[in-house]
């Protein structure tokens, strides 16, 4: 007889990691954690202050303007801000454009901002990548679209700013599309379903989640198996992003959940956009209280599969990712010094930023001693 494997939560950074679970549960719980994203560019160009979309195709990051601007989509230099290419929609307007995505071959906008939830003109307008005419400054394209309408939706009364109704993030993974709702009422997020092929949807949600805020773009990795949800809440002006994995097939919230808190809006901006480029996440904010801008989120040390090698929580964590050792900590502008078992200094390392990245690919595997301020933590290295 085979016993059944327990389920509980299988993440060794979660509060409530269960060593004997073998099977998650999606029950994970995380504390609170606050990260400062690195500015790429701090001031986009004047024409990009309402950046509402972001992806990363031929060596640039791309990005919309949402709504009564150009219906055009745009590359930009990612550290100036500057506009290296412009490709107009020749055949739609702009209505309300509030995302963007793409796969191998195609590019999706998200003609479905609803602030006041009476629209009943929800498109998602379908861009062939092989349209384009990347060798010119700017080019002109038609694009498909796909018409979609809400099956939990009965009343498109207007209701600005308090419709459940709203929507500005979406991805792609293999042939579906899947969209998160903007939640003004009630702060939560309903997860929909369609195909990436033009047609005419009426969709019906596949699961809901509460995150506290609005949320306003999403991304995912090549691999499918990584998902951010960024927003902000709009009575604090709190900035944050939701981390989605271990989830079970297109099932997004029953894996794990982990909130990182990004800073007020008015420092951060009205975080507006979100993708992924490799492995490293990047969001870009609209202009309103601080300038449009883009940076770099580094999100890696907190998903499942980085080994936790020392842990001293009021002061830092340490973490082992093939030959790097990264730090996480809120005490910048401090020295680190690396000791062996013998208590010989292997290594010091000025710490910049709250998380650090220090190559440790000449270390020997075995037991070191991390000195950060007199604050020491045993680990163990293993390549």
């Amino acid at each position: 007889m085979v016993s059944a494997q327990k389920k509980g939560c299988t993440d060794p950074q979660a509060s409530n990691y269960d060593t004997s679970a073998k099977l998650n549960d999606g029950s994970c719980q995380y504390p609170s954690t606050s990260y400062s994203p690195k500015a790429l560019c701090s001031k986009l160009s004047d024409t990009l202050q309402e950046t509402s979309g972001l992806i990363y195709f031929n060596n640039a990051f791309w990005t919309l303007n949402d709504s009564g601007n150009e219906p055009a989509i745009y590359a930009l230099d990612s550290f100036t801000g500057v506009i290296t290419h412009r490709t107009f929609v020749s055949n739609k307007t702009n209505i309300d454009w509030e995302e963007m995505t793409q796969d191998s071959t195609y590019i999706y906008v998200g003609e479905f901002g609803n602030n006041d939830g009476s629209r009943k003109d929800l498109k998602i307008y379908i861009l062939n990548k092989a349209d384009l005419k990347l060798n010119r400054k700017s080019d002109s394209v038609t694009v498909s679209e796909i018409k979609l309408s809400y099956a939990d939706q009965s009343s498109f009364v207007s209701a600005n700013q308090n419709t459940n109704f709203d929507m500005e993030a979406m991805l792609v993974l293999g042939d579906s599309i899947h969209l998160f709702s903007k939640n003004w009422a009630d702060n939560k997020t309903r997860h929909y379903v369609l195909s990436t092929k033009p047609g005419t949807y009426v969709l019906s949600p596949r699961e809901s989640m509460d995150i506290g805020g609005v949320i306003t773009s999403a991304c995912i990795n090549e691999k499918g198996n990584k998902i951010i949800l960024g927003g902000y809440n709009t009575s604090s002006s709190a900035c944050f992003m939701w981390m989605l994995w271990d989830y079970n097939g297109h099932s997004f919230f029953t894996g794990n959940k982990r909130r990182i808190e990004l800073g007020n809006g008015l420092t951060f901006g009205q975080y507006e956009a979100t993708c992924f480029k490799g492995n490293q996440l990047y969001v870009s904010n609209e202009k309103r209280f601080t300038n449009a801008s883009l940076r770099r989120v580094e999100i890696n040390p907190w998903f499942t599969g980085y080994k936790v090698i020392g842990k001293h929580l009021s002061n830092y964590v340490s973490y082992q990712n093939g030959n790097d050792l990264i730090i996480q900590t809120k005490k910048i502008n401090t020295t680190l010094h690396l000791y062996n078992a013998t208590g010989v200094k292997v290594l010091t390392y000025k710490i910049k930023s709250e998380s650090t990245r220090i190559d440790i690919s000449t270390l020997s595997s075995g037991v070191y001693s991390i000195d950060i301020e007199g604050i020491i933590t045993k680990i163990i290295i293993e390549h």
